[in-house]
């Protein structure tokens, strides 16, 4: 994996972390930040970018700051 893969898995996981700990469906979190289920899978599971927006519609979603969500 390249280092980019890397952080974008990464990112997935902590989204998906996130996800799990308020007891949200996909259903539910992509609804609610304006995306399609299907790609906030595939967010999770770290193939696919994701963009700033987004970013920052989910980590309000999730009631923390977008760094928290964030790899180094």
């Amino acid at each position: 994996m390249t280092t980019v893969d890397t952080r974008l898995h990464e990112l997935g996981v902590r989204i998906r972390a996130a996800r799990i700990n308020r007891g949200d469906t996909q259903a539910d979190v992509a609804e609610a930040v304006g995306i399609h289920r299907t790609h906030l899978s595939a967010i999770e599971a770290g193939r696919e970018n994701i963009t700033v927006g987004t970013l920052y519609r989910l980590a309000d979603h999730f009631g923390v700051p977008a760094t928290l969500l964030l790899p180094d």
